[in-house]
């Protein structure tokens, strides 16, 4: 539900940049990545709903695989920085700035959500609702 939200945010910074999108392949195949990781970490939503305590710790497994994943560090291309001077802040560029703000915020609850130990505490409890929430909102 989200890359395509991501997707346009990555449209609306490069058309205000006035540059192409950094690593723009690298971008694209890391959204197929996330789109593929994502069907193999879907069960840390069921922590509590009668799933064995082996699978469970498989899907938490996974789940933090994915994040470090998402984490790794991108090379270098060695363009030059942008001197087309600073970027417009119109609406589009505060939303974007909004949406990633929001998604940040979304995704560093998601790895208390991750956390086996804690997701069973926590489920049915606002902290899930907000996690949700930050994610999907700004999208």
């Amino acid at each position: 539900m989200i890359l395509p939200s991501m997707g346009i945010i990555s449209e609306l910074i490069a058309c205000f940049s006035r540059k192409r999108i950094f690593g723009f392949q690298f971008v694209a195949l890391s959204s197929v990545a996330i789109a593929v990781l994502g069907f193999l970490v879907w069960a840390h939503h069921m922590f509590v709903a009668g799933m064995s305590v082996y699978a469970a710790l498989i899907f938490s497994f996974l789940t933090f695989f994915h994040w470090r994943a998402l984490g790794h560090p991108r090379s270098s291309t060695g363009q030059p920085p942008c001197t087309r001077g600073p970027l417009p802040m119109k609406p589009q560029m505060l939303y974007a700035f909004g949406f990633i703000g929001l998604f940040t915020i979304g995704g560093l609850t998601g790895l208390f959500l991750a956390t086996l130990g804690i997701d069973i505490h926590v489920t049915d409890t606002y902290f899930v609702v907000a996690h949700f929430h930050y994610v999907m909102v700004g999208a």
